[in-house]
C-alpha cells in the first residue's frame, strides 16, 4: 500500500497517510483563502490512515465553530498549514505530500470562492464537502 509522508517548513511537524485519500480536491472556503491567500489543494483521509510521525506537541490548533468538528493544525514554529480534523476524516495538504502527484478530482466550497476564478473548470464543483 502506498506510503506518503510530509512535513511543515521548519521540519518541526511530519506526518503520513497510507493509500489512495477518499477525496482529492481544491478547496475555495473562506478559511482555506485566508491561511493560504488562494483556493487549496486538499486530500481526505480516513483517521485510520493517518499518522503523526514527530511534532504533535509543536502545533497549534484553530477551530472556526468549535461545533462544525473541523480543526485546522499547524506548526507553533513556522507556521505551515499541517492537517486537518474533519469528523472522523484527516485532511492533508497535497502539495506537500511525497511520491506520485494525486490530482483533484473536485472543488469544494465554490460559493465562497469570492471573485476568483476556477482553475480547471471541467471538474465537478461543489457549495460544501461532497
Amino acid at each position: 500500500m502506498t506510503e506518503r509522508t510530509w512535513s511543515c517548513m521548519c521540519g518541526n511537524f511530519e506526518g503520513k497517510v497510507t493509500g489512495d485519500p477518499n477525496l482529492a480536491c481544491w478547496c475555495h472556503c473562506i478559511t482555506c483563502r485566508k491561511a493560504t491567500g488562494a483556493a487549496m489543494q486538499l486530500a481526505a483521509w480516513d483517521k485510520d490512515k493517518f499518522e503523526i510521525l514527530k511534532g504533535k506537541d509543536d502545533l497549534i490548533s484553530y477551530a472556526k465553530d468549535p461545533d462544525s468538528g473541523s480543526i485546522r493544525h499547524s506548526c507553533a514554529k513556522c507556521g505551515s498549514f499541517c492537517y486537518k480534523n474533519l469528523g472522523e476524516a484527516r485532511v492533508a495538504p497535497l502539495g506537500a505530500l511525497s511520491g506520485d502527484r494525486i490530482k483533484p478530482t473536485c472543488h469544494i466550497f465554490v460559493g465562497e470562492k469570492g471573485h476568483q476564478e476556477v482553475m480547471f473548470p471541467e471538474l465537478a464543483q461543489h457549495e460544501g464537502w461532497p
